[in-house]
């Protein structure tokens, strides 16, 4: 378990939020988007007088599954345990979801203390299985994780 902090906030993105998604995405140095169909998650600093996203993630549906993809703190904010506290608040919808993601091998720690497994690419529906190869072919140092 990680710190509390009492000053964030963590809430699902409306749609009217996307944009705002987007552009930190961005300045993040990420090309990632956030689609109507994605649930998107935003952690707020509510201390702060801006009221800024200073993290954001996607659940993206993929055929009776989810993938977490595009998690990113604020370079301002990171190593402070904001992104494990995210992933705290949120296990729950992440279990229901049977939520997978692809991590840099680096951040196996990183996903194992919030909860993710390591599962065989043969274990997983056949979806999910291609996203995984198609990165692997590009070069992508991952791995599958799972929810548990």
């Amino acid at each position: 378990m990680t710190d509390s902090f009492p000053q964030i906030t963590v809430s699902t993105a409306d749609v009217t939020i996307l944009p705002l998604v987007k552009r930190f995405f961005h300045a993040q140095g990420m090309r990632a988007q956030a689609a109507k169909v994605d649930e998107v998650i935003i952690a707020r600093n509510d201390y702060a007088s801006s009221n800024s996203i200073i993290a954001a993630l996607r659940l993206c549906p993929i055929k009776g599954s989810w993938l977490l993809r595009s998690m990113c703190v604020d370079q301002d904010h990171q190593r402070q345990g904001i992104g494990l506290y995210m992933l705290e608040q949120i296990k729950a919808n992440l279990n229901e979801k049977k939520c997978y993601c692809f991590p840099h091998r680096y951040l196996e720690s990183f996903y194992r203390t919030a909860g993710f497994q390591l599962v065989d690419e043969n274990d997983v529906n056949n979806e999910i299985k291609l996203l995984y190869q198609q990165y692997i072919e590009s070069g992508k140092d991952i791995l599958i994780m799972k929810i548990t």
